[in-house]
């Protein structure tokens, strides 16, 4: 005696269910792509979890005004951020996440300013309203460390690494890890 439901599934004599090979086949690639599709994160994720660990990682004079993060330009990375910095004990401060409205202000106590691969052209800009102060400034474009960027980001071979401008960064007297230092792709001395 054989019941089929549905035609993927057959019901014998013996209350066993059998599946079929198309049933099978189906639900394996679909898990494939599910699993495919979870197992890589978005480039701005990625984006976001180096922008935790370069303020984890390195030390700043402590800010009468807290540890915060200023993202510069539209991004998907901001959600990321907020999600991954925002809250957190940095230098000793609960740290926030805040969008930049074309306006000095908000970078005034910025402690690091996350640029935008869109606003890459406001660097020069941002260098000079923070020339002396303790800012760490981030860029998504690549190469823009070269530039006057403490750290900028770059895809080798499909994966997400980055360069430093070591001497950028004694200028605004911040300091990174030797763990940091020997992960980034590039060292500008």
């Amino acid at each position: 005696m054989r019941l089929e439901l549905g035609g993927f599934f057959q019901w014998t004599h013996r209350w066993r269910i059998k599946l079929r090979p198309s049933f099978i086949s189906t639900n394996i690639m679909m898990l494939a792509l599910y699993v495919h599709s979870y197992a890589q994160p978005s480039i701005h994720y990625s984006y976001a979890v180096f922008v935790q660990s370069f303020a984890r990682y390195s030390s700043w004079p402590v800010s009468p005004s807290g540890f915060k993060v200023v993202v510069v330009g539209n991004t998907k990375a901001y959600d990321e951020i907020v999600k991954s910095v925002a809250g957190k004990v940095i230098a000793g401060s609960a740290a926030t996440v805040v969008k930049n409205d074309d306006d000095d202000a908000s970078i005034e106590d910025a402690s690091i300013i996350y640029i935008a691969d869109g606003a890459s052209n406001q660097l020069s800009q941002l260098l000079k309203v923070t020339d002396g102060k303790p800012v760490m400034i981030i860029a998504e474009r690549e190469g823009l460390h070269k530039k006057g960027a403490a750290m900028s980001f770059i895809v080798i071979n499909s994966k997400l690494k980055f360069d430093i401008n070591m001497k950028e960064l004694d200028k605004r007297n911040l300091k990174i890890s030797a763990q940091l230092t020997a992960l980034a792709n590039n060292i500008l001395e």
